[in-house]
C-alpha cells in the first residue's frame, strides 16, 4: 500500500536519526493539521472534520486512540509504527510523513515545479474524459469554466457541489466505471487519508495523466508514481511557526498560501512539467525555482 511503502522509504532515508526526530508542536485545526518536528520541519495536512466528529460520544474517539493523550516528545518512530489504524491515527500519521518527506522533496531527487497550480501543467481544453475524485473546489472552479467541458466529479457527499455544479456529479459507487476511460484523472489527497487511494489509482489506464493534489499529497511520491501517478501536487511549509498559529485560528488555506505555504508539484518525468497553454508567461520563472 502506498502508506506502507512510503513509511518504508522514509524510514531507509532517514535510518537511526528517526529515533530522534521528535514532535515539537502539533494543531489539529477546523480546515488543516500541522505538525513541527524537532529537526525544524513542518508538514500540513487537510483535516477530515466530517470523519473525526462522526462519533456518537466523546468516549468512542478516547476508545479508538492509538496513542497516547499527548502527542508532543512523541517520537517520527513511534508516530510511523501506529500506521494510521484510525481516522485520527492516520491524520497524525500523514502529517509527520509530510513533514519527514519535506527535506528529501528536491529538484535534485525529482523533477518539481514550484508556484503553480497542477491544472496549469495540463491541457484540460483538449483534454477527453476528466475524472476528479472529490470535489477539489479550486480545481472544480476552473474546470467548470472550460466550453464543452467532459467532467465527473466523483463525490460521496453531493451537497459539497453548488447548484450549478451537480450537472458533473457522480455517487462514489461510479469510480471503478468511470475512471478507466478518463483522460485525465485529478485524485484529491484526502483519498491518502481515507484509505482508497490504492484502488483508485490501480482503476487509471496507461497513458492517462494522473494527478494527486492536496497538502495532504505532501509526502515522498515514489510510491504513488508506482501507481500510475504522474504528477503529486501539494506543499512545502516555508514558515512553520506561522502556518500552526494560523491553523490553531481556524484559517484557511487562503490564509496558509499567501504566507506560510509553497506550492509544489513534483512530476513523475520531466515532460510532466510543460507548462499548460493557459498558463502564464511570468510563471515559467518558478519552473524547477
Amino acid at each position: 500500500m502506498v502508506l506502507d511503502e512510503t513509511i518504508g522509504l522514509l524510514r531507509t532515508l532517514h535510518g537511526e536519526g528517526l529515533a530522534d526526530i521528535r514532535i515539537e508542536r502539533i494543531v489539529v485545526g477546523v480546515f488543516f493539521t500541522g505538525v513541527k518536528l524537532s529537526d525544524g520541519s513542518g508538514g500540513v495536512a487537510y483535516t477530515p472534520a466530517g470523519d473525526l466528529h462522526g462519533h456518537t460520544c466523546c468516549h468512542s474517539m478516547a476508545a479508538e486512540r492509538p496513542f497516547p493523550a499527548r502527542l508532543k516528545g512523541a517520537t517520527a518512530s513511534e508516530i510511523l509504527n501506529m500506521r494510521g489504524n484510525t481516522t485520527l491515527g492516520r491524520l497524525v500519521t500523514l502529517v509527520v510523513m509530510n513533514a519527514l518527506s519535506a527535506r528529501f522533496l528536491t529538484p535534485e531527487r525529482y523533477p518539481i515545479a514550484y508556484d503553480l497550480d497542477a491544472l496549469d501543467l495540463v491541457d484540460v481544453k483538449r483534454a477527453g474524459k476528466i475524472a476528479m475524485i472529490g470535489a477539489f473546489i479550486p480545481f472544480l472552479k476552473v474546470l467548470k469554466a472550460v466550453p464543452n467541458i467532459d467532467l465527473a466529479v466523483i463525490e460521496q457527499k453531493k451537497e459539497t457541489l453548488k447548484a450549478d455544479e451537480m450537472r458533473f456529479y457522480s455517487p462514489a459507487e461510479e469510480a471503478p466505471r468511470i475512471i478507466p476511460g478518463c483522460d485525465i484523472v485529478i485524485v484529491t489527497g484526502a483519498a491518502i487519508s481515507n484509505g482508497t487511494i490504492d484502488d483508485l489509482l490501480s482503476r487509471t489506464r496507461p497513458g492517462a495523466q494522473v494527478i494527486v493534489a492536496g497538502p495532504t499529497a505532501s509526502i515522498l511520491p515514489d510510491a504513488l508514481f508506482a501507481r500510475n501517478a504522474s504528477l503529486v501536487s501539494g506543499v512545502r511549509v516555508i514558515d512553520i511557526d506561522l502556518a500552526l498559529d494560523l491553523i490553531a485560528e481556524g484559517l484557511g488555506a487562503f490564509h496558509l498560501f499567501h504566507r506560510s505555504v509553497r506550492k509544489i508539484n513534483i512530476a513523475k518525468e520531466q515532460e510532466g512539467l510543460r507548462l499548460g497553454p493557459s498558463t502564464r508567461r511570468e510563471d515559467y520563472a518558478s519552473v524547477n525555482a
